[in-house]
């Protein structure tokens, strides 16, 4: 399986069997896939995408269990008490060749406990941070902490300096992709910290 990220909160995660185009916006340039999951209005089109997925719900296509999750690109309960809408997002939660990954999308909150268990165990988590997240770094950390995936790869603007400094992890190298063969590669005793280079 190859994780490649084309900026913001959007990827491309190609498997053996099925090629997952997560959030495809209108500055990624040309993509493929047969997968589209997206928690973006604009969405951009994709180059062989048999299915787009942008609704809460639990589906599986071309072999790929896939489960979409309300929440929000703020505090609940700040929404309620200022009647706003417009203000969701998706977390999905997918399957590829054995692995667990969850895509946070425009998340702005903490998890709630409930949350936590429907996502259940994560091997690679994609999490939106720097200037145009809207999780501030703490937070960010606290939902990484909440999750706790065997790797984690952070999204947005580029500048991960701060999220990487508030785990507590130094000198990670920037990769063209995340690039893995088998769930037994994953490390089982610490998390692995991925930093990809916009393709």
């Amino acid at each position: 399986m190859d994780i490649t990220w084309h900026g913001n909160t959007c990827f491309t995660v190609k498997g053996k069997n099925a090629t997952v185009t997560l959030n495809p916006d209108k500055d990624a340039g040309k993509l493929k896939g047969e997968l589209v999951l997206s928690s973006i209005k604009d969405t951009a089109e994709v180059e062989g995408a048999k299915k787009v997925f942008n609704w809460p719900g639990e589906y599986e296509a071309s072999d790929v269990p896939i489960v979409g999750l309300q929440a929000w690109t703020k505090s609940k309960s700040k929404e309620e008490e200022e009647g706003q809408e417009g203000n969701s997002t998706l977390i999905f939660y997918f399957e590829v060749d054995g692995m667990r990954i969850c895509h946070l999308g425009e998340l702005g909150h903490v998890l709630t406990a409930e949350m936590v268990n429907d996502i259940g165990d994560v091997d690679i988590l994609l999490i939106k941070s720097g200037s145009e997240s809207n999780l501030s770094t703490k937070k960010a950390a606290e939902v990484v902490e909440e999750i706790d995936p065997r790797v984690l790869i952070p999204m947005g603007d580029g500048n991960f300096e701060e999220i990487i400094k508030e785990l507590g992890i130094s000198n990670v190298e920037a990769e063209e992709k995340f690039s893995i063969k088998s769930s037994s590669e994953l490390p089982d005793d610490r998390r692995e910290y991925v930093i990809l280079k916009k393709v």
